[in-house]
């Protein structure tokens, strides 16, 4: 039985990670122009509604849009701190290992898989043979219709 694939595919961590990561470069102030929804759909490729179903994306976006906004006193502070750089580095670092860990336990499952259907695990990190492909030459006739 196939699964019916959807049009509009769900948002993965990875996706939301990466609209977090662009909200915080709107706080920082390194995009140019207007912080709006639209926009951000543009950016991310989902609908206001898949964005706003998230709560850290919704208070990230309120924080972008108060941080740009003209005369705001919190704009005026420098773009970035040491401190708020480490703590980016930070959380980045975290995201990174949390993602190691996730194809770690993927690979111990493949391996785990692989032993169980008989394949030889040192087998599996062969490189593969070249694929067998034939020229095919197409036989074209000068006759006009």
């Amino acid at each position: 039985m196939t699964r019916k694939r959807s049009r509009f595919p769900k948002m993965s961590n990875e996706d939301k990670q990466g609209v977090l990561h662009e909200l915080d470069a709107w706080c920082r102030r390194e995009r140019a122009g207007r912080l709006t929804w639209a926009r951000l759909e543009e950016l991310s490729g989902f609908t206001r509604q898949a964005l706003s179903s998230h709560p850290e994306i919704v208070e990230r976006y309120g924080r972008a849009k108060v941080l740009n906004r003209p005369g705001s006193q919190e704009a005026a502070q420098p773009r970035e701190t040491t401190d708020q750089r480490i703590l980016d580095l930070q959380r980045d670092v975290d995201n990174l290992k949390a993602l190691l860990n996730r194809y770690d336990e993927r690979w111990a499952r493949y391996a785990r898989n692989a032993a169980l259907l008989g394949y030889d695990l040192d087998r599996l990190g062969e490189p593969m043979d070249p694929p067998a492909r034939a020229v095919v030459r197409i036989a074209r006739s000068n006759r006009r219709a």
